[in-house]
């Protein structure tokens, strides 16, 4: 079965490019974004390939989300010059010539009116609109290759389209409204007989928040800094944080640790030193993740990134890159060596005056069955290093691993969220409190 993109040609009276504005251009582009993906979901659900004008738009749209750095989409609004313009053009062309794409069966045509009915857009947000509705559906479906996810995002916020809550005019603090939008929703998903639940709804847009404030460089560690802050649980240990004597903290582990990755706009190890930094500067931070190492890299980097800060904590979080296949049909560090690792790690940092405090590393959803079962192991391996050698513990895997896995993780399904990173800086926080070692007299 084929759906064809031979379709009833519509005649548009397009304004010249040069005649075009900017908010023109940028209008364009989010609606022929939104159309594309409404024919690629519909395709998929027929079990179809597109064909013809839809095919080629579509193959332009992903090249230019995924190829096209964001200033070339932003240089393309404001002037539409620069070599890519032809491509962009081309695509806008292919759009306009396809047939009126029906919004039945669509979650984001449930959901962009009751956007536009809160009277909080801007202007720019009103007429860019459809450009969240594509960001929407792709990542509440998350079919399409994870490159493509991520991509849109950069591709709306540099056209100037909302991507974040605070763009809609909406709140990440004011829970009840968000949920009352997304409730709508999903009520009339329901009428229309669409499986859409309310928290698939919610965790899309909450999703698309979480990109938006990290590429757009809307959130920062202060933001879930705030956020800390501002819960009960903080409330109780704050008293003993101000407290703390003079320390060294280092973090010492993967891409969950290195707050370089996309996945939040800060890792736990940055949201911790910005409580720090407001409440108790005499408390250091050192950050000594590093995305894709396992414990084998970790431990032959451990004298000039751990060792030398002469840290008094070292959190030591690795497995995530242990237990990976990598495509071969063995892991890529063996249960037995991932313990020798660490209790080697465990030994040096004991023998350098630090204590070590052992995390057990989550399951990712996207994790496949053998990398689970070696992970499993790999956390009973840390038990055995912590009893070996007393270190501190703290059992993140049950921590997060009992919590929706839709919450606790970014849109590629194995790195953590900002919600799980603030839940993870939150517990290390409290377990300092609860170490008589590191209070002052």
């Amino acid at each position: 079965m084929k759906l064809t993109g031979a379709v009833t040609l519509i005649v548009l009276a397009v304004q010249p490019l040069a005649a075009q504005t900017a908010g023109q251009r940028a209008q364009r582009l989010a609606g022929a974004a939104l159309k594309i993906v409404r024919i690629e979901r519909r395709a998929h659900a027929a079990g179809a390939e597109l064909e013809g004008e839809a095919r080629a738009a579509d193959s332009l749209f992903s090249r230019m989300v995924t190829s096209y750095e964001g200033g070339r989409i932003a240089e393309y609004v404001k002037s539409g010059g620069g070599e890519w313009g032809a491509d962009i053009e081309k695509f806008l062309g292919l759009t306009e010539g396809l047939a009126q794409i029906q919004a039945a069966g669509d979650p984001a045509a449930l959901l962009l009116p009751l956007l536009r009915e809160g009277g909080q857009l801007s202007e720019a947000g009103e007429r860019l609109l459809e450009g969240y509705g594509a960001a929407f559906l792709l990542v509440l479906d998350g079919r399409r290759e994870l490159r493509l996810r991520l991509g849109i995002v950069e591709h709306m916020l540099e056209m100037g389209a909302p991507v974040s809550l605070g763009d809609l005019g909406l709140s990440r603090g004011d829970t009840l409204r968000v949920k009352e939008i997304v409730d709508r929703a999903a009520s009339r998903a329901r009428e229309k007989g669409l499986d859409y639940a309310t928290e698939d709804i919610y965790l899309a847009m909450i999703r698309l928040d979480d990109l938006a404030g990290r590429f757009g460089r809307q959130q920062n560690e202060g933001d879930l800094a705030d956020r800390l802050m501002a819960t009960a649980e903080f409330s109780l240990i704050r008293g003993k944080l101000e407290k703390l004597k003079p320390l060294t903290l280092c973090f010492f582990g993967d891409s969950q640790t290195d707050n370089r990755h996309w996945s939040s706009p800060a890792h736990y190890p940055k949201i911790i030193e910005e409580v720090f930094r407001r409440i108790n500067p005499t408390v250091k931070v050192v950050n000594a993740g590093i995305g894709g190492d396992d414990s084998r890299e970790g431990l032959a980097r451990i004298e000039k990134d751990v060792l030398f800060s002469r840290p008094d904590y070292c959190f030591v979080l690795f497995g995530g890159n242990d237990c990976a296949y990598w495509g071969s049909d063995h892991p890529a560090v063996q249960p037995e060596k991932f313990r020798a690792n660490l209790d080697e790690i465990t030994a040096r940092l004991a023998a350098a005056g630090c204590r070590p405090v052992l995390l057990t590393y989550p399951q990712a959803p996207d994790f496949g069955a053998a990398e689970h079962e070696t992970l499993r192991q790999m956390n009973r391996m840390l038990s055995l290093v912590r009893d070996a050698h007393g270190t501190g513990w703290i059992d993140m895997a049950r921590e997060i691993d009992g919590r929706d896995s839709r919450r606790m993780y970014a849109v590629d399904a194995i790195h953590l969220s900002p919600d799980a990173h603030l839940l993870m800086a939150r517990i290390i926080l409290g377990y300092l409190t609860d170490n008589p070692g590191a209070l002052g007299p």
